[in-house]
Formats: C-alpha cells, structure tokens, sequence
C-alpha cells in the first residue's frame, strides 16, 4: 500500500491508467462483467430458441386456443424474474468493478471471488442510483437539453462513491455532485469516451449479423436460430469488452478527484502509518 502511486492525474493521465489497468486485468474485468452479460445471454438465446420453436410449428396449440391466465402469469412472472435477477446482477457487477479498481489503484491484489464478495445486498444500491440518477439526467433534458447532460456529468461519480464510502443512494448522488463540481468537462469527456468505444465494439462485432437480421426482416424471410444465436453472442462479446472501461475511468476519476479535493494522498498514507507503524528509531544518548 506505500507503493501506491496517488498523485493528482489530469484527465489524460486518467485515461492513460483506465486502459492499463484494463489491459493489465483484462481477465479479471472480464470475468466480473460476464455474470450479467452471461444471464442476459441465456435469456435471449431461450427466447429465441421459443420462437424458432413456434415457427417451425412445433408443440403449437391448436388453431383458436386462447392462452390461458396460468400460461399467461407464468410467462409474465418469468419475465419479471429474469428481469430482476439481470438487473441484480448487473449491480453487482459494477460494484465488483469499482471494488477491483480501488484495489488495484491502492496497490493490492483483487481477485474476482474478493471483489463480488464485498458486494452483497449493495448491488440493490446501485440499481435504486442508476434509477435515480436516470430521472434527474431526464428531467434536465426536458429543460432544453443542457442541464441534462450537466446533471449526467455531475452524478457519474455515484456508484463509486456509494461502493468506497458506503453511503446511501441519494447522498451518494450529492456527493458526486459536490465532487464534479468544476470537473463537468473532464466527466463529459469519460462519457463521450465510453460511449464511442462501446459503439465501436458494438460495430464490429454486431453490425454484420444486425445488418442480415433487418434485411431479412424487410424481406419477410424467416431468420434461422443459427444466425440468431450467432447475434446473441456477439452482443455479449461486445458486452464484456466495453462494459468495464466507463466503471474503470469513473472509479479513477473518483480518487483523483479526491486527491485533488480532500488530500486523500495524505488522509490514506495516515491511515497507513496508523494500521502499520514503522519500528521506533533507537535513541540515542
């Protein structure tokens, strides 16, 4: 932990230490961010795998039944689960991310069972601030747009603040605010960032198999499940490999801003010095 290297960091260096980390941990990051993506997977590869099912006529009901209330319940229920148990995980993933970063930026050694670990019921936390903080960004594009896309900067530090101080999900969103303040652009730049890398991953692996899908829907042609599941994973490789880098550069951002804001460089080499004091020099008489 002396070895951590918690210097003020331009927005540059910022990016620079995302990618680093993200190339040096590649595996780790991958592997927290594929438990979400692997559930969403599976939900769309059965409900693909349904409607090949039905348009090949198999196990259809008979011409004029109606489904019934169970049929319709158990349907709507399991969608509801499905629903549920992504979001929960997809919560859990960006916290394990935020809780990998920190380690990583204070010299310690993350591991992918550790990082989930620390998660538990905080997982839910972070789906309420998403909610939340999606609700104020919409409210502020509703008033011409740039106050929305100020309110997007200003609360994209709450989920790791929620993660590395434990704070509730509405003060989570004001601290955030309080520590962008005056970084708007610096925010601004992440999220542009993150949202032309995604695109580009999304391009290159989802463009041609999107691009067959529409055309063979315009033409009305039946699209085989083989293209469909090819589709299904794309998407998830796509998933896996941009999903980190915006948790990366917020949770960096998080610190740096700290460092800058609150001295946490001095506040943490206390807090070191305190839970490992050095040996007391010999005096001498």
């Amino acid at each position: 932990m002396a070895g951590a290297d918690l210097r003020p960091m331009s927005l540059g260096e910022v990016l620079d230490r995302t990618f680093n980390l993200y190339k040096n941990n590649f595996w780790l990051f991958a592997g927290i961010t594929a438990l979400p993506s692997l559930v969403l997977l599976l939900i769309n590869v059965s409900f693909s795998a349904f409607e090949a099912a039905k348009a090949a006529g198999v196990h259809l009901p008979r011409a004029g039944t109606l489904p019934t209330a169970g049929m319709i319940a158990g349907a709507v229920g399991g969608a509801a689960i499905s629903a549920l148990l992504y979001l929960f995980l997809l919560g859990a993933a960006q916290a394990a991310t935020v809780f990998a970063v920190s380690d990583l930026y204070l010299q310690r050694k993350p591991t992918l069972r550790d990082s989930y670990k620390r998660v538990g019921a905080k997982a839910f936390r972070v789906i309420v601030i998403l909610v939340l903080s999606g609700f104020v960004v919409g409210v502020g594009f509703l008033c011409l747009i740039v106050p929305g896309i100020i309110l997007l900067a200003r609360t994209g530090l709450a989920v790791p603040v929620s993660m590395l101080e434990d704070s509730k999900s509405i003060r989570s969103i004001e601290r955030s605010m309080a520590l962008t303040k005056g970084n708007t652009l610096q925010v601004l730049v992440i999220f542009l960032m993150v949202w032309v890398i995604a695109s580009v991953i999304a391009g290159i692996f989802q463009f041609p198999l999107a691009f067959y899908i529409l055309n063979a829907a315009r033409l009305h042609h039946p699209i085989p499940f083989g293209i469909m599941l090819l589709q299904h994973l794309s998407a998830f490789v796509s998933q896996v490999l941009a999903a980190p880098i915006g948790t990366i550069a917020f949770s960096l951002m998080y610190y740096n801003l700290r460092v800058r804001k609150e001295a946490f460089d001095i506040q943490h080499l206390m807090a070191s010095m305190t839970a490992n004091p050095e040996p007391h020099a010999t005096s001498v008489a």
